[in-house]
């Protein structure tokens, strides 16, 4: 039984009150739209983590790392965060691994509390954990004190720099320069004027996230700019739902300014020019990571964990990117295959050979559409798709383990992340802090 006065409902807020706000931001963000990109240009670099250094940890391990981000990307779901708060999150994460030695029992508290401060950062406060909710989540593992003292450590070590142009940052701007939508702030009534406009950039969203997502997995995404792979999400989810807007940008940009060596001669010390949402400038290099990203993502998709499996396969994602491996089933399947080349190879050495032109294939910016690479053979016909390898268990997760979903992406033994130690006890009991 409540006592007091009775609560008065909150007024919605005018629809129409809001279209005008969004509308009046979006002129306001148009005049500034250029000191944005070069400030975000600077910041890309400066906020970049170390993947070297993160190497040198001495427990926390690279094979760890999938079963933290199941996590956090449960709770990140469970408490219905921004993208832009996940994204925030780990690069919190991976920065402050790469400048402190963080022990394995350690390494979820570290999780959660970048996953708090991301949410103070990002998010409304009525959404942002407390104490009590992180502590919860984590079975009780760690104390309330411990959180307020992992967060005074982590401000301290990062010199309060949280500023830092994220996946989903990138990708908003990717998807704005190719022309799918204008960048404006969202509405809270999804009104818009054309239903089917909506509808498409939805889609295009959703699938640049997931691959955005895809991406937080692998060391080698550390080593890129985060605006490069934004590019190539957003190209891989324009090809996917047969968008041609991206190809298309990424042609004109091409055609404007010819790619070239910008790190030879006098532009040696040179800050390169933005172009489009290339925050480090596009040249001869940039677009050969492009290729390279875009087919280590392709290999990523064949060892999905099973909650990012989980949460694009209520959005739909998961169906688009089976319809697409259908597709192009050949061309799938000579990445699987030239895997090691791919991983191995510098992504200039890579653009040399018949796997950068799978890449332009499909990424739709070959100047053809084109006939098949010759390493194909003709008596290849289609691939059998069998159930992903997606992780059994999440160590951190609070949820039962379950295999019930078996979403038919094709698979490559080859490429995968490593199991879990059955060997180390550490891995099959609750993370317990030092003293308890």
């Amino acid at each position: 039984m409540k006592y007091g006065p009775p609560q008065a409902k909150p007024r919605q807020y005018p629809y129409t009150l809001e279209v005008l706000e969004s509308q009046a931001n979006k002129k306001l963000m148009a005049e500034y739209r250029a000191d944005n990109k070069q400030w975000l240009a600077s910041l890309e670099a400066q906020s970049a983590p170390n993947a070297q250094m993160i190497d040198l940890q001495p427990e926390v391990q690279w094979y760890m790392r999938p079963y933290l981000l199941d996590f956090l990307i449960e709770l990140h779901q469970s408490f219905r965060l921004q993208p832009a708060t996940l994204f925030l999150c780990i690069n919190i994460i991976d920065r402050y691994c790469a400048k402190r030695i963080v022990f394995k029992r350690h390494y979820q508290l570290v999780g959660c509390t970048a996953l708090w401060i991301a949410g103070k950062y990002e998010d409304k406060k009525s959404r942002v954990p407390t104490l009590r909710e992180l502590a919860i989540m984590c079975r009780h593992a760690y104390d309330e004190e411990m959180f307020v003292q992992m967060e005074m450590h982590i401000l301290a070590t990062l010199e309060w720099s949280l500023s830092h142009p994220s996946l989903e940052e990138c990708l908003q701007l990717a998807i704005a320069e190719t022309g799918v939508t204008a960048h404006s702030t969202p509405c809270k009534y999804n009104r818009p004027s054309s239903a089917t406009e909506s509808s498409k950039v939805s889609a295009v969203t959703a699938v640049g996230r997931f691959f955005c997502e895809l991406a937080l997995y692998d060391r080698y995404f550390l080593t890129v700019p985060m605006s490069l792979i934004a590019i190539a999400a957003n190209l891989l989810a324009c090809s996917m739902l047969g968008v041609d807007a991206a190809a298309s940008n990424l042609r004109t940009l091409l055609t404007q300014a010819p790619p070239h060596d910008s790190s030879a001669g006098s532009e040696e010390n040179m800050a390169p020019s933005v172009q489009g949402a290339f925050l480090s400038g596009l040249d001869g290099t940039s677009l050969n990571q492009l290729r390279k990203i875009a087919l280590v993502l392709i290999l990523q998709t064949t060892s999905l964990s099973e909650v990012l499996q989980r949460k694009y396969e209520a959005l739909g994602v998961i169906p688009v990117l089976h319809n697409y491996t259908n597709k192009h089933a050949l061309l799938v399947k000579a990445v699987i295959e030239h895997s090691p080349a791919i991983l191995a190879d510098e992504p200039n050495a890579l653009a040399a050979s018949e796997v950068a032109r799978v890449a332009d294939v499909l990424l739709q910016i070959g100047q053809e559409d084109l006939k098949p690479p010759q390493m194909f053979s003709s008596s290849q016909a289609s691939l059998p798709l069998t159930p992903p390898s997606a992780s059994q268990s999440s160590v951190f997760s609070h949820h039962a383990s379950s295999s019930a979903y078996s979403t038919p992406i094709m698979h490559s033994g080859q490429f995968g992340y490593s199991p879990m130690p059955t060997s180390d006890p550490a891995w099959s009991s609750p993370l317990v802090p030092k003293g308890h």
